[in-house]
């Protein structure tokens, strides 16, 4: 089911609106972009941001829109400190499981949360402009049961330019990511809208983390 959603994906939208990897650097740095779903939480999204701030690195948070609804100041903060807002639904909708009319709902609604607090002009799905991003590279970190499973996967990790990095900030696991992936000098981190262009208004779509695998995209 994950590889046939991918396909359909990958079949009905045009390239330009569909993100599964980022471009190639250039120069000799490796540019990654680190992604960050179904938070915000109250007790690790600041712990990650603590994270990120002290390793200058910024990010790309899906929130669940209920869960921002809880958490305004927190919203406000990943904003604030310069990291990218997109849009994980409403309820954390997995798309087989909800109807077309629900799950354009819970966007439109998340959609607007987002701009009320961060005073951003939010896009809608494809129809409005806006990007659907999926990512390439998912070490599970929902499945890990501590944060040495975490240092374990990426001490096999072989960090490409144009990886996309599928984390979340409801767990400890996303900062020991950041925090160890940090210390390496020869990796670049953008956004995900660095990829796309540099306009600072957009807002991205990603697709439920469990619903949809990209690991073998490139």
């Amino acid at each position: 089911m994950r590889q046939l959603l991918k396909s359909l994906f990958a079949a009905a939208l045009p390239k330009s609106l569909l993100l599964t990897h980022g471009r190639v650097a250039n120069d000799s740095g490796i540019e990654i972009a680190l992604t960050f779903d179904d938070g915000p939480h109250p007790e690790h999204t600041p712990r990650l941001l603590d994270v990120l701030a002290e390793a200058g690195v910024r990010g790309t948070f899906f929130v669940v829109g209920e869960r921002a609804e809880q958490l305004p100041e927190l919203v406000r903060r990943i904003a604030d400190e310069g990291h990218e807002l997109g849009n994980h639904t409403w309820t954390h909708s997995e798309p087989s499981q909800t109807s077309a009319a629900r799950f354009l709902e819970e966007v439109a609604r998340t959609r607007r949360l987002i701009q009320d607090l961060t005073i951003s002009k939010a896009l809608g799905l494809w129809r409005q402009q806006q990007t659907i991003t999926l990512w390439n590279i998912d070490p599970k970190d929902f499945a890990m049961t501590d944060e040495s499973a975490m240092t374990h996967w990426l001490n096999g990790f072989r960090p490409q330019s144009g990886d996309v990095v599928l984390l979340h900030d409801n767990h400890s696991r996303a900062a020991v990511a950041v925090e160890q992936l940090a210390t390496n000098s020869s990796l670049r981190f953008v956004t995900l809208s660095d990829w796309l262009h540099p306009a600072p208004d957009r807002i991205a779509t990603s697709t439920p983390a469990r619903e949809l695998e990209v690991a073998d995209a490139r």
